[in-house]
C-alpha cells in the first residue's frame, strides 16, 4: 500500500511531530462556496465613472477605509450591481448608490474607525477612482462564516499522536502534505483536527478511515487537477515551461509543489551572490505565470521564489538560494507589461504588478534589465 498523505503536527520553532500517513483524501478538492449577496447603500457620494452613470455591472470594487489621517481598511467587493441612484436625503448635490455585491469574508475583526472617510475604486484591477461617500451602509454587518463541508482521510495509518488524539477529543491545527509517487514532498494544507467519525478503512487491513467536519485551509479547487495529477506522475521538471500549458488555478497549484511544504521544511539554504539569471517572459499572461517564471529564472524548472508580491519579498531577503545583488536579464518583458497593466496590488501607489515587482526589485539592489 503506497501512503500518498502524511499528517504532522508542527510547533512554532519548526519541529514537525509525525501523527500517520494515509492513502488518500475524499474531499480535499473543491470549489470555493459562492459567497452570499447582499445589499449595501453608498450614502453621500461624490461619484466619478460608471459608478456615476452608465452601466449597472460594475464587476469587482474596492471601498477604502480612512480615519482622519490615513487608509487603515480595505474591503474587497465582488460582481456589483448598482440597483437604484437617487439624491442624498440631507444634500441633493450628493448620490446614495444602492449595490447588491459579494462581500469578501475576513476575519470580523473590523470596526468602524471614528471619523471614517470612504474611498471607492473599481475597474480593471479595482484600482480605477470611482469617488467618495459618507458612509456604506451594511459594511460592518456581522456575517456568519462558511459552512464547513468535511473531509476524510482514506487510509489511516496512526501514529502515537493520532491515536491519543482520537480519545482526548481536542483540536489542533495540522499540516497534510501530498507526496509525488517516488515519495517526495510535493505540497501541504493546513487543517483543524475535529473528527466526526472514526472507521474501519474501506481499504481494508488494520488501516482507518478518519472523517473529519472540516477540510483543509484554501483548498485546491478541480481545476487544479491536471497539475496535479501532472507533478505526482513526474515530480519537479526538468524542462522550462512546463507550467504553461496550465491556466491560473494549475499555475497557482504549480506555484505550490516548487515551493518547500512547511512539514518538509529543512531551513535556510545557502545562497547564491551574484551571477546573471534569464527569465523567459513569452508566456507571462497572469501574476502566476510571472511567479513561475521568476522561480523557473533564479532556481531552475520546476524552481520557487515565492507565489506573490508578499513571499517574493520575503524570498528577496536571502535564505533561499539565491542572494543579492544579482542581474535577471527579462526577455519579452512587454508580454508582462501588457497582460499586467490593469492588475494593481497596492492601491495605494497604483503601479501596474509588473511594474510594481520591477521597482521591488531594483530598490532590493537587483540589475534588471527588459528586453
Amino acid at each position: 500500500m503506497r501512503f500518498d498523505f502524511e499528517v504532522a503536527y508542527v510547533d512554532a520553532e519548526d519541529e514537525v511531530t509525525p501523527w500517520g500517513r494515509c492513502v488518500g483524501v475524499a474531499g480535499l478538492f473543491r470549489e470555493p462556496m459562492p459567497p452570499t449577496r447582499e445589499l449595501l447603500t453608498f450614502a453621500g457620494c461624490v461619484s466619478a465613472g460608471p459608478l456615476a452613470e452608465g452601466g449597472n455591472r460594475l464587476g469587482g470594487m474596492c471601498v477604502e477605509v480612512w480615519n482622519d489621517e490615513r487608509p487603515v481598511q480595505w474591503w474587497e467587493l465582488a460582481d456589483v450591481v448598482v440597483l437604484v441612484r437617487r439624491p442624498h436625503t440631507a444634500d441633493a448635490s450628493l448620490v446614495d448608490i444602492v449595490v447588491e455585491a459579494a462581500v469578501k469574508p475576513d476575519d470580523g475583526s473590523h470596526t468602524l474607525p471614528r471619523p471614517a472617510r470612504f474611498k471607492l475604486f473599481g475597474g480593471p484591477g479595482a484600482s480605477v477612482p470611482y469617488g467618495t461617500c459618507t458612509s456604506v451602509n451594511g459594511l460592518y454587518a456581522e456575517r456568519p462564516l462558511p459552512a464547513e463541508i468535511p473531509m476524510t482521510l482514506l487510509g489511516c495509518e496512526p501514529a502515537a499522536p493520532m491515536l491519543a488524539a482520537l480519545t482526548d477529543g481536542e483540536d489542533e491545527f495540522l499540516l497534510i502534505g501530498a507526496r509525488d509517487r517516488a515519495g517526495r514532498s510535493m505540497t501541504g494544507y493546513s487543517f483543524y483536527w475535529r473528527v466526526e467519525q472514526t472507521r474501519p478503512s474501506v481499504l481494508g487491513g488494520t488501516l482507518i478511515d478518519v472523517v473529519l467536519s472540516n477540510g483543509v485551509d484554501e483548498p485546491p479547487p478541480p481545476a487544479a487537477r491536471p497539475a496535479w495529477d501532472e507533478w505526482y506522475e513526474g515530480g519537479r521538471p526538468s524542462t522550462p515551461n512546463t507550467w504553461v500549458k496550465h491556466l491560473a488555478e494549475g499555475r497557482k497549484a504549480w506555484l505550490t509543489f516548487g515551493g518547500e511544504p512547511r512539514f518538509a521544511y529543512k531551513g535556510k539554504k545557502t545562497d547564491r551572490t551574484g551571477g546573471t539569471y534569464h527569465l523567459d517572459g513569452r508566456y507571462v499572461t497572469d501574476v502566476e505565470g510571472l511567479h513561475c517564471a521568476m522561480g523557473e529564472a533564479l532556481m531552475g524548472p520546476g524552481g520557487y521564489f515565492g507565489r506573490d508580491w508578499h513571499s517574493f519579498r520575503m524570498y528577496l531577503e536571502g535564505g533561499y538560494g539565491v542572494g543579492l545583488p544579482f542581474t535577471l536579464v527579462w526577455h519579452e518583458s512587454e508580454v508582462a507589461c501588457e497582460a499586467l497593466a490593469d492588475v494593481v496590488h497596492d492601491l495605494e501607489n497604483g503601479l501596474p504588478y509588473f511594474e510594481e515587482i520591477v521597482d521591488l526589485m531594483r530598490r532590493w539592489g537587483v540589475t534588471v534589465v527588459l528586453e
